[in-house]
């Protein structure tokens, strides 16, 4: 209480000294450059031979997005569901999370044994724009860009000191209080951002109905019934802490450095499952785990070193050095009440590496670049406080280079080859004896280093009446180490994935009203990594093998519309057919890439009043979420609820620097379920306010 009070409190304050303080100028360029791994220019653009999005503040804001996570949901051909752990999990084109590379100003953000964290730690107010770049043709961005690059660029101090104060109050105990400032002092930058937020969880749709939740095996603990009856979600609360700050000199023209730092500290409530649940007790000294569970401890901290020096106007170099800390303590309870602990593991994992590149000009209409990325990947991990820590440490780099040739007026044509290489040289698991009893720790056998040559082409044509762009580009994606060394399930011979992805799409603009883009894609994917397989030689086990061939066909579309000065509207719907051409495949149906995702939005100034009004849609169709596999070839297919989401934004500006609104999301209050059991949140409101000055 005494928290929420002091934010209160100073917000209040702020909002009653600013009224006799200059407004914001909004027209400054608070994004900060240095963030972005491939340099364009007037004529040349890598992102152009690509499917690419910019999502700007205004359009993160009139999503009513407050996480990285909730923006992407509005985005052409990108899926965000939420399961078990409460953690959004982000697909594209049907790729799940780990197979896109996510940056924060070009460093990438990942734990190193999933390969992927959750987005919900980034908030939406430090972001100035999100990059997203599909089938991710540049070479540039270093390994494990299978799919997608989204680069998050956050803010940066502009030349007049900028403050932002703001709360927002929901329902439910939830509320949000941030302040953040900025500013260019001479040679000196700087900015800094601080957000609390809060919630008891949110609420379930009205037409929620309870189902029986059963266990897994029979030799678990029985605990069937209902676990979720409405109303409140079980579980759903949290408690997060982020701090976000940058400081910097550009000494003189062409040359900047900069040192940023995050701390973010979060507990996260797990809600349960409404049609299964798994506890496993514990056996001698063999861990107990439970899905009835929540993070104690989400944390994660970092700094990043960025520097640029131009040595001449065909001569740039850049570089980036980071270190990245997360940390989380996953806690295990024996029922659906959460009060008896059963086990509590822990991950440690740290991330320390370095990105360099090399911007130049050989000649008038070329463009070239060389890049190496390295960096060192170290993860411990015990099951539980009594077990001592196993030790698992791996290397991943690359060296490319690309260049971009302008043929005529209108012709750009880019090239470029990776060789990108990973290798695993310290691993470990517990051994136990015949009655459980532990026994130590053993070192697992690691293979040699694995390599693979990633060539790309494209182009990009700007004839008179459109711009037409394509791309083939190969890339690979390595094994994490949960698939190489998973107790469970691990398989220290996986072979990385291999994808060719090709791109053709044409971008028209019919006056200066109305855009429109159509982009067509095709995904050969071989070595896909599974574990819905059973191999000759691990009869009756499920571990993760390469067997899977998956071609993904499909195509993007959208079109923006901007009618008046009052009113605009956007549409795009993405198409993708997805087939597994395995032959050990029970069928050729994927799990989890929606055939159908059809997304509107409009605003509007309402007259009179000038209030600004934002309505966004989203309709998903055809999602298999359970199919039968060589284990279980007679399991029913299954399809996830089709759905269709409204929310909505009404909000009002006072003297260029106070804004109130109100946020409803889910308006109709549709019950549905992005993963099997586990109901997405019904309708909930919030109002805010916030200053800008």
């Amino acid at each position: 209480m005494f928290k929420r009070l002091l934010c209160f409190g100073l917000i209040w304050f702020f909002l009653v000294e600013a009224n006799n303080l200059p407004a914001a100028d909004s027209g400054e360029q608070d994004a900060f450059d240095l963030g972005d791994i491939v340099v364009t220019s007037e004529k040349m653009d890598v992102g152009d031979i690509g499917i690419s999005q910019v999502l700007t503040q205004e359009e993160i804001k009139a999503t009513n997005s407050k996480t990285v996570a909730d923006a992407l949901q509005f985005t052409p051909g990108i899926m965000v569901t939420r399961g078990r752990k409460n953690e959004p999990e982000i697909s594209v084109h049907g790729f799940s999370q780990e197979k896109s590379l996510f940056l924060i100003d070009g460093v990438p953000y990942y734990e190193t044994y999933y390969g992927k964290l959750s987005l919900d730690q980034i908030p939406a107010q430090i972001i100035s724009r999100i990059e997203i770049t599909k089938n991710a043709p540049s070479v540039l961005y270093g390994p494990n860009a299978q799919i997608a690059v989204i680069n998050v660029i956050t803010k940066k101090g502009t030349d007049t000191p900028t403050y932002n104060v703001g709360v927002e109050i929901g329902e439910d105990s939830t509320y949000r209080a941030l302040f953040s400032h900025g500013n260019q002092i001479g040679a000196v930058n700087y900015w800094f951002s601080y957000i609390h937020e809060e919630s008891d969880g949110w609420r379930l749709s009205d037409d929620f109905k309870p189902e029986t939740a059963v266990r897994a095996r029979k030799f678990m603990p029985n605990v069937d019934g209902i676990h979720e009856d409405g109303g409140l979600r079980k579980n759903s609360d949290y408690e997060k802490n982020r701090l976000w700050a940058r400081a910097g000199i550009t000494p003189s023209p062409g040359s900047e450095y900069f040192v940023s730092m995050h701390l973010l500290d979060s507990e996260i409530g797990h809600p349960p499952a409404t049609n299964e649940y798994r506890i496993f007790p514990r056996e001698g000294d063999v861990p107990a785990f439970s899905t009835f569970s929540r993070f104690d401890d989400y944390d994660d901290w970092g700094i990043d070193l960025s520097g640029k020096k131009t040595l001449s106007d065909a001569l740039t170099f850049r570089g980036k050095l980071f270190y990245h800390d997360h940390e989380d303590a996953y806690v295990s309870y024996d029922g659906p009440d959460y009060k008896n602990k059963i086990a509590k593991s822990t991950y440690k994992d740290d991330v320390i590496g370095i990105s360099l590149f090399s911007d130049f000009i050989l000649a008038e209409p070329h463009d070239g670049h060389v890049s190496l990325h390295y960096r060192r990947d170290s993860h411990e991990a015990t099951d539980d406080v009594y077990l001592p820590y196993n030790q698992y440490q791996s290397y991943t780099g690359s060296l490319g280079t690309e260049h971009a040739y302008v043929i005529g007026e209108a012709l750009t044509v880019y090239a470029g080859i990776a060789y990108d290489w990973f290798k695993v040289d310290e691993a470990e698991d517990y051994e136990f004896d015949e009655d459980d009893n532990f026994q130590g720790q053993k070192g697992l056998e690691t293979s040699s280093t694995e390599d693979e040559i990633n060539p790309m082409v494209g182009f990009s044509w700007n004839m008179d009446l459109a711009k037409l762009y394509g791309s083939v580009a190969r890339k690979s994606q390595f094994p994490s180490l949960s698939q190489l060394f998973s107790s469970t399930s691990g398989n220290p011979d996986l072979s990385p994935e291999k994808t060719i992805n090709y791109t053709l799409g044409v971008t028209k603009a019919f006056g200066k009203k109305i855009t429109a883009d159509l982009s067509g894609f095709y995904h050969d994917i071989s070595d896909w990594i599974s574990r819905d397989y059973y191999e000759d030689t691990f009869t009756g086990n499920e571990i993760y093998v390469n067997v899977e061939d998956v071609s993904m066909l499909g195509f993007e579309t959208s079109v923006q519309v901007v009618f008046c000065d009052y009113f605009k509207m956007n549409l795009n719907y993405t198409y993708n057919d997805a087939e597994n051409d395995s032959s050990k495949a029970v069928t050729e149906k994927v799990i989890g890439v929606p055939l159908h995702k059809l997304g509107a939005g409009f605003n509007m100034v309402i007259p009179r009043i000038l209030a600004s009004w934002d309505v966004q849609a989203i309709y998903v169709d055809e999602v298999y979420d359970s199919l039968p596999t060589t284990g279980s070839p007679d399991d029913e297919i299954s399809e996830s609820d089709n759905y269709f989401i409204l929310n909505s934004r009404l909000s009002k500006t006072f003297k260029n620097k106070y804004e109130f609104y109100a946020e409803i999301d889910n308006l109709f209050d549709k019950d549905y379920r992005e993963e099997v059991g586990f109901p997405a949140p019904g309708r909930n409101f919030l109002v805010g306010c916030g200053l800008e000055f």
